[in-house]
C-alpha cells in the first residue's frame, strides 16, 4: 500500500492534504512524506509509524533517539551517519553482539551490510523518517543533511532598495536548517494590546527568503462564503469533541467566518510560520496554504509571538515589507486594523491565529475577545488531546505491548 493511502487509513491526513504534498514533490522531488511533516500536516513520530507499517519494519521514534546511547551513537562517524541516513541507537544481544540502527533505508540490504561492516556487528534496523533522521544527525553529530530541497510556495521579502517581487519559479535552493522554535508561556485570559510606539528590531539577520510562486489551480478549490456560522459557546463545545488536531483548525476558521474578513491558522514550527488554513475573499484557500515565512521577521505575527500575548492594532511599520507581500498575495489593501493571537502549550507557541474586518476597517471587540477566548480554549485542548496520548502509552507499557 502507497504511503499517502495509509497516512489516510490511519487518520493522519485528509485527502486534500495528501493531494497538497503529492504536488510539492511533483515541483520539487524528494519523499512524500518529507513534505507532509515540512507542510504541517503530520509529525515525523507519525510518519515513521506510517513507514513501519508500510515496510513490515520497527519504527525508531523521537524517544528513542533522545535515549540513545552515546557512547553506541559515538560508533558511528558522523560523515558516515550523513551518507547513510543512520543513527546507531543502542546494542542488543541475542547470541551475537547486535546493533539497532535508525535507517531511512532499512530495506536497502547493501547499506545494512556496510553499517554492520563498520560498526563490527550485525545491524538491526528500524526505520525512521528521513526527516527525524536528518534532525537527529544534527543534533548528536552536529552535521547539517541536505535533504532534496522543497520550492516551497513562500512569502518572500524583496531586498531593500529593490523593486516588488514579480511571481515566478524559484531555482531549488538547499533546505535551510532547522530553527528552534521560540518559547512562550501565556495566560488563558491574556488581553490584547494595541500598537503603540515604536519596537526595538532585532539584530538577528532573517533566513534569506524565496519567491511568492503561484500555486496550481485545484479542480474543485475549496471556497465558503462568509457568514454567521458558529457561536463561541457552540464552537468550545465542538473543541470538547475534537479528536485530532484538523477538528481544532475547523472550529477556529468556521468561527471566524462568520465576524472577520480574513482568517489565517499558522503552525509554528522550527522558527518557521506556514498557513494551515485560511480564508479571504477572492482567493482560493489552498493557495492561501500556501503562506510562509521565516519568524525571524518583523512583523505583526513576530510581536504576538515574541510578546507572548495578543497584538491588536495597526500593523507596525517595521514589519512592512512582510505585511505587504501578504496583503497583495491576499488580493487586498492594507487593513487599518489587524488581531494576532498565540496558541501555546506551557513553553511553546503552536499556532498563531491571523484576522482583519471584512472592509479592511476596525475590528469589532466583541469578536475579538471572543476569538482570544477560543485560542485559549484550543491551548486546552491541545493540552487533553496530549494527556490522553500518554495516557495510552502508559496503558500500552504496562500490557507489554
Amino acid at each position: 500500500m502507497k504511503l499517502g493511502e495509509i497516512l489516510i487509513q490511519l487518520g493522519q491526513i485528509t485527502p486534500e492534504q495528501l493531494g497538497i504534498g503529492l504536488r510539492a514533490q511533483q515541483a520539487a522531488g524528494g519523499r512524500l512524506g518529507t513534505h507532509l511533516v515540512e507542510l504541517g500536516f503530520i509529525g515525523t513520530d507519525q510518519l515513521s509509524l506510517a513507514l513501519s507499517r508500510q515496510m513490515g519494519v520497527p519504527a525508531a521514534l523521537e524517544r528513542h533517539f533522545s535515549h540513545a546511547d552515546p557512547a553506541i551513537v559515538a560508533l558511528l562517524k558522523a560523515s558516515l551517519a550523513v551518507r547513510y541516513l543512520a543513527v546507531p541507537l543502542a546494542i542488543s544481544r541475542n547470541g551475537v553482539k547486535q546493533v539497532v540502527a535508525a535507517m531511512a533505508t532499512p530495506l536497502d540490504v547493501l547499506a545494512v551490510d556496510d553499517l554492520s561492516f563498520v560498526l563490527g556487528a550485525r545491524v538491526e534496523p528500524l526505520v525512521a523518517a528521513e526527516i527525524a533522521i536528518a534532525h537527529n544527525i544534527k543534533r548528536l553529530y552536529g552535521e547539517d543533511v541536505s535533504l532534496n530541497p522543497r520550492r516551497s510556495l513562500v512569502v518572500s521579502v524583496p531586498a531593500s532598495g529593490s523593486g516588488p517581487v514579480t511571481p515566478k519559479t524559484p531555482t531549488p535552493t538547499a533546505t535551510p536548517s532547522a530553527q528552534t522554535s521560540a518559547t512562550a508561556q501565556v495566560p488563558a485570559s491574556a488581553p490584547y494590546e494595541r500598537a503603540t510606539g515604536t519596537r526595538r528590531v532585532p539584530s538577528r539577520s532573517p533566513p534569506p527568503a524565496r519567491d511568492l510562486v503561484p500555486p496550481p489551480t485545484p479542480a474543485q478549490p475549496r471556497t465558503r462564503p462568509l457568514g454567521p456560522t458558529l457561536s463561541l459557546e457552540d464552537a468550545i463545545h465542538r473543541l470538547t469533541l475534537a479528536r485530532h488536531r484538523e477538528q481544532l483548525a475547523d472550529v477556529v476558521m468556521d468561527f471566524m467566518r462568520g465576524y472577520f474578513g480574513c482568517g489565517m491558522f499558522f503552525l509554528v514550527r522550527d522558527g518557521q510560520a506556514r498557513v494551515w488554513r485560511g480564508f479571504a475573499a477572492g482567493i482560493q484557500e489552498a493557495a492561501i496554504e500556501t503562506i510562509a515565512f521565516p519568524m525571524a521577521m518583523p512583523s505583526c505575527f513576530q510581536l504576538a509571538h515574541d510578546r507572548r500575548t495578543s497584538f491588536r492594532g495597526l500593523a507596525p511599520a517595521e514589519g512592512g515589507k512582510l505585511q505587504r507581500q501578504i496583503w497583495k498575495y491576499l488580493h487586498c489593501h492594507e487593513p487599518s486594523e489587524v488581531v494576532v493571537v498565540p496558541v501555546q502549550v506551557k513553553n511553546r507557541v503552536l499556532n498563531l491565529v491571523y484576522a482583519h474586518a471584512v472592509d479592511g476597517g476596525p475590528l469589532p471587540d466583541g469578536p475579538v475577545v471572543d476569538l482570544q477566548a477560543l485560542c485559549a480554549a484550543v491551548s486546552s485542548t491541545y493540552v487533553r488531546m496530549i494527556q490522553k496520548l500518554k495516557a495510552g502509552e502508559l496503558a500500552a507499557s504496562a500490557l507489554g505491548r
